[in-house]
């Protein structure tokens, strides 16, 4: 184990495990674990764009560690949006895996990043489609399959957490949106000048968006349908995210 006394294992037996991170369609999501893999051994991953998986929505393709043992230390991920990747990554010793997910502007200009052990193998701002471009239903979950009687690879230490700093950021400059539900007007203030204000449906999409430069604004939200928003402001360079209901 990398902390505490054990990991989880996907070994050589058909094993399929997947970890389900909610079919997310808005906001920035941050997934960090650590993984090891001993030498000799290979390790796979891809993420699905939709769980429960089954509807084949392999995002950016498989993601190989010492794929067939051909290469240790050597890594791929073979369909993202930048086509074939090559990444590495040190055998019997834990690394870490960084994925950033970027679903702030809705899910057909998600970004995603990808690090391996502190290094780029996707940077930030890649698309989050494979190489000819489709875009996912969501952010589905990780699929860590046994694709093969040489995989052996040990996970530890998952953390999967949205954007709520940059929210506390924005609590910390006095930022409310009120009331909560709202029928008709919501109310924006804070104690510095909002720059702008962008409301987003369920499905990503942008229902509205205004230059505001002042600490108090108002939205009429009577014309949108009834359901849950995402109200995303900027205030002097720093963005957040609150959900409202109507």
């Amino acid at each position: 184990a990398n902390s505490g006394s054990q990991s989880m294992v996907v070994g050589g037996d058909g094993v399929d495990p997947v970890l389900d991170l909610g079919n997310k369609i808005f906001g920035t999501w941050y997934l960090t674990h650590q993984m090891y893999i001993p030498s000799g051994k290979e390790g796979y991953m891809n993420i699905q764009g939709q769980t429960p998986i089954g509807s084949g929505e392999w995002v950016i393709g498989n993601w190989f560690f010492n794929q067939a043992l051909g290469s240790p230390g050597q890594g791929q991920i073979d369909n993202s949006a930048l086509g074939l990747v090559d990444f590495t990554f040190p055998h019997d010793e834990w690394f870490e895996v960084q994925v950033n997910v970027d679903i702030s502007n809705g899910i057909s200009l998600a970004t995603i990043e990808i690090k391996v052990d502190g290094n780029d193998v996707l940077p930030a701002g890649t698309a989050f489609t494979d190489s000819a471009g489709t875009v996912p239903t969501s952010l589905g979950g990780i699929n860590i399959y046994s694709i093969s009687a040489d995989n052996e690879a040990y996970f530890d230490d998952y953390v999967f957490t949205d954007s709520v700093a940059s929210n506390e950021d924005i609590a910390a400059k006095g930022f409310s949106a009120y009331p909560n539900p709202v029928n008709n007007i919501l109310n924006l203030q804070a104690n510095e000048a909002i720059s702008n204000v962008a409301i987003f449906n369920v499905l990503g999409q942008e229902v509205y968006r205004a230059n505001i430069n002042a600490m108090t604004s108002q939205v009429d939200m009577s014309s949108m349908a009834s359901g849950a928003y995402f109200v995303k402001v900027n205030i002097g360079g720093t963005e957040g995210t609150v959900k409202v209901i109507k």
